[in-house]
């Protein structure tokens, strides 16, 4: 631990946010510089002529080079027989821009060769005890959301705009995330969007800004990208209230051979403005992540992010949810005397069948997947389902019925599983064929039984879009059910994938297979 970062940072109230670039990713992951991977790229592109020439045709501006190799490589990845793999598995996606086969083979590029260096195990160790309250980062990779699996992911700059982040436990993939090429600012385009942009993502930030520390790593003073972001911030700052900046931001600057130092610096913005900052120099992040780690944190962040979301979503609408009990605040007439008593723990034992009637699929799908909520099953049954499961959807129930012990050991209801569930709801029919995709997939059978035998040899093959359809082909024998929870797991932070249909049908596969079944 580093006594002078430890005292600093124990001026503020809350806990650091991380601002990441590349430099990280290219540390741990190995991953090439931006101009390396374009060549990288190139080289297995199909494309006729030289690197050099597009260079050239571009006057070395990456984002332009980029645009020039995406225009070239249009063509080429619609026609050549070499990406006919990845063309029928994208050309859905791939038909909406010119520019998306070049992102999704960037994407499958760096998908394919980021890989942990052993050399900084201890340095990664001690990032994931890090103590921090979130992440912002322009990195195209997973590092981040694997390193702190219990953060929510927000992929891309119109995500984060028109999310309902809390600024707790979040990572905000600000330039998209290979999980989805389409995010990928990759052109002049995007970064033309992007920028024209900066301003309402600037707004969006202040508040993490202006309420933690924020220490960057992984990028250099002179990076024009985050440049433009810290000065699209500063803007939205009083100048009077600038300096209250000064010892919020703390950028790390990797220097071989260094020691540790921390300092104060400027940084310099657009129309030669000047920011003051800290700037560590040091060869070894250790010293950071370990400081980062000795931090006090009361509840865990997992916990804290569900208490903060359930006291915003109680504040919004004035109406408990499942997840919060609210006791005789109709009586309240003096509020200069209210006091607040928070309680974390098993919700089941206070609430009402009234607040069980507010849980939705999510928290099912939450549960199913992660044990997080400690339901009462027999609740869920009586005052939940009965409403949830008139809509046409696909909701999981064998865990809870079986938890009732209502069901035989073929899934079948028992005597009294009949007798609790009638007039209360019907069982879906032919279990589980009737969480197969549509027709249309269902030619895929024979070659997805062919070629596949388990949930990670689709997940590689395919996208996730495609991938949560052909799990379900799988012989159900060859369907390892630690494999499905974690590859579920992952799909479920994604807001987009999460809210599919064949999301929901692979998450009731999964739980007819281990909770149905015994």
């Amino acid at each position: 631990m580093n006594s002078e970062l430890f005292d600093h940072l124990k001026k503020f109230k809350t806990n650091p946010y991380l601002f990441v670039g590349s430099g990280l990713s290219r540390r741990y992951l190995n991953l090439p510089t931006w101009e390396d991977l374009l060549i990288d790229f190139f080289n297995n592109s199909n494309i006729d002529g030289d690197f050099e020439y597009f260079q050239s045709k571009s006057n070395g501006n990456l984002p332009l080079i980029a645009s020039v190799l995406a225009d070239e490589f249009h063509e080429v990845w619609w026609k050549d027989a070499k990406f006919k793999t990845t063309r029928n598995t994208n050309k859905t996606l791939a038909k909406e821009k010119v520019n998306l086969p070049l992102k999704i083979e960037i994407a499958n590029l760096i998908q394919r060769i980021q890989k942990l260096d052993k050399q900084f195990d201890k340095e990664i160790s001690l990032l994931k005890k890090s103590v921090i309250d979130g992440i912002i980062t322009t990195n195209w990779d997973n590092l981040l959301e694997t390193t702190f699996p219990d953060f929510n992911v927000y992929i891309g700059q119109q995500e984060l705009l028109f999310s309902e982040s809390i600024s707790i436990g979040e990572i905000y993939k600000i330039h998209g995330c290979v999980s989805r090429p389409q995010s990928l600012i990759v052109t002049q385009d995007d970064y033309n969007d992007f920028n024209n942009r900066n301003a309402y993502l600037a707004a969006k930030l202040l508040t993490i800004f202006v309420e933690h520390p924020i220490i960057f790593i992984g990028y250099s003073l002179s990076d024009e990208n985050i440049q433009q972001i810290i000065d699209s911030i500063v803007k939205c700052v009083d100048p009077k209230n600038l300096d209250k900046l000064k010892d919020r931001l703390i950028f790390v600057e990797w220097a071989k051979g260094s020691e540790f130092e921390m300092k104060d610096s400027s940084m310099k913005l657009p129309d030669n403005k000047v920011l003051p900052i800290k700037l560590i120099k040091t060869d070894s992040f250790e010293p950071i992540f370990d400081t980062l780690s000795t931090l006090k944190r009361q509840i865990p962040i997992k916990i804290l992010r569900k208490l903060k979301n359930s006291v915003v979503e109680f504040v919004k609408s004035s109406s408990p949810s499942s997840q919060i009990f609210v006791k005789d605040i109709d009586s309240i007439t003096d509020e200069t005397n209210i006091e607040y008593a928070i309680g974390v723990g098993v919700a089941s034992q206070f609430i009402s069948s009234q607040g069980y009637k507010a849980i939705d699929t999510t928290d099912i799908i939450d549960d199913v997947l992660n044990s997080s909520k400690n339901y009462d099953a027999i609740q869920l049954i009586e005052s939940t389902f009965p409403t949830m499961l008139k809509g046409n959807v696909y909701i999981p129930v064998f865990k809870y019925l079986r938890a009732a012990n209502l069901l035989n050991k073929n899934a079948s209801l028992n005597a009294s599983g009949i007798s609790k569930l009638k007039s209360k709801f019907d069982l879906r029919q032919n279990v589980p064929i009737c969480f197969l995709p549509p027709k249309s997939y269902l030619n895929k059978l024979a070659e997805i039984k062919r070629n596949h035998k388990d949930v990670n040899s689709i997940d590689k093959a395919f996208d996730k879009k495609h991938s949560l359809i052909y799990i379900q082909l799988l012989d159900h024998k060859n369907i390892d059910l630690n494999q499905l929870q974690k590859y579920l797991r992952v799909c479920f932070k994604d807001e987009t994938l999460k809210k599919t249909t064949d999301f929901r049908k692979l998450v009731c596969l999964y739980d007819y297979l281990k909770y149905g079944l015994v």
